[in-house]
């Protein structure tokens, strides 16, 4: 927040990604950056199929369009630096085969992690890294709202939630890591340690 940026030297801007033109306008008050992280997303009620297409076409913008947008706005300034960063967050809803109560939102979630992988030769062309995590639930704002609407027998057998430092710890492996690019990082809740996925061609 605000109070966060003021503190670290950084700055604050209220926008929303939903929208792409709010996606220009974020990226063009960060500046030139070295690190970017497409954090944002969400899902909203009514889920695919009783939404209307305006509300599920919000989904995709938000968490698949705008990590898209993004990316490909900060790719030049990125190159002309002599490299960069870049750190997709999508979600344990975008992998496997399992239904998901928001369709539109799993599938955004999975088009994120096809994207990333799609971009592992972004290192060797601009040096521009590309890696994606994909957390279980993980304790903010959000997952509070939806465990507070679960019933006690529902909250018992739920696994503990990640902590927003446990994703931060991700990202920094894939910081300091120049040789990661184009991988997804597992982070399932329940103190599973985090693990990279196999890089395969989707044949079994």
């Amino acid at each position: 927040g605000p109070v966060l940026a003021e503190r670290i030297g950084g700055s604050f801007v209220r926008t929303d990604l939903a929208d792409r033109a709010g996606v220009h306008e974020a990226i063009d008050a960060a500046g030139p950056v070295g690190v970017l992280v497409n954090n944002a997303g969400g899902t909203e009620e009514p889920h695919f199929p009783e939404a209307d297409l305006a509300r599920w076409d919000r989904a995709l913008d938000l968490n698949l369009h705008a990590v898209m947008l993004a990316t490909q706005l900060v790719l030049a300034p990125m190159r002309k630096r002599g490299g960069g960063a870049i750190i997709n967050i999508a979600s344990t809803a975008g992998l496997g085969t399992a239904s998901h109560d928001s369709p539109e939102y799993a599938v955004a979630k999975a088009g994120v992690v096809r994207f990333t992988a799609c971009l592992a030769p972004l290192r060797d062309t601009m040096a521009v890294r590309v890696n994606c995590i994909c957390p279980g639930l993980v304790d903010t704002p959000a997952s509070r709202r939806s465990r507070a609407r679960m019933t006690p027998a529902e909250l018992a057998a739920l696994p503990p939630v990640l902590s927003p430092a446990d994703i931060a710890a991700a990202a920094m492996q894939f910081l300091t890591d120049d040789t990661l690019a184009g991988r997804i990082m597992l982070c399932r809740q329940g103190g599973e340690p985090p693990r990279l996925l196999p890089v395969t061609d989707g044949q079994e």
